[in-house]
């Protein structure tokens, strides 16, 4: 029995414009479901690390201390941005400041990796509510497994 607690950094970050308790928030969520976290995690990017790192830390504390949360970071991707081949396929600059070159940055693998830790930590603890923070629907086929063909309770958190 228990919780599995799934929460993508990125998302919370995002969407939740003030900071998180996630104590607190780990609380709220054993009281509301009624049951105790068997296991949560935290996923996320490495985008600025000496306060990522205060985050993390703080993240691992076990209770009553911290939410007691595993954390897995994966990396950044930079990519400069072209011009496509029909408008010359130059470097996008900055319109005043042509030494300044745009890059697109994103998250990579995080998606994959809650996916993996989530299945994983179910076959591994049997936990049968899943508490999933996360807003992308990329995790839809893995989800309803669970909730359809292994009969997990399924809590979204989220904003609208």
């Amino acid at each position: 029995m228990g919780i599995g607690i799934f929460i993508d950094g990125a998302y919370v970050l995002k969407t939740f414009k003030y900071p998180i308790n996630y104590r607190k928030l780990r609380q709220h969520i054993e009281t509301t479901v009624g049951d105790k976290m068997d296991e949560g995690y935290f996923f996320n990017a490495d985008t600025d690390p000496p306060k990522a790192e205060r985050l993390h830390s703080a993240l691992t504390l076990p209770p009553p201390h911290g939410p007691g949360l595993r954390v897995k970071i994966y990396w950044l991707q930079k990519k400069q941005l072209f011009w496509p081949k029909k408008l010359g396929g130059q470097p996008v600059v900055h319109p005043e400041h042509s030494e300044i070159k745009y890059e697109l940055t994103t998250q990579k693998a995080v998606d994959v990796g809650l996916i993996y830790h989530m299945v994983r930590s179910y076959h591994k603890r049997k936990w049968t509510k899943l508490v999933l923070i996360a807003g992308d629907a990329d995790f839809h086929e893995p989800v309803q497994n669970l909730v359809e063909t292994e009969n997990v309770d399924l809590y979204l958190v989220g904003a609208l």
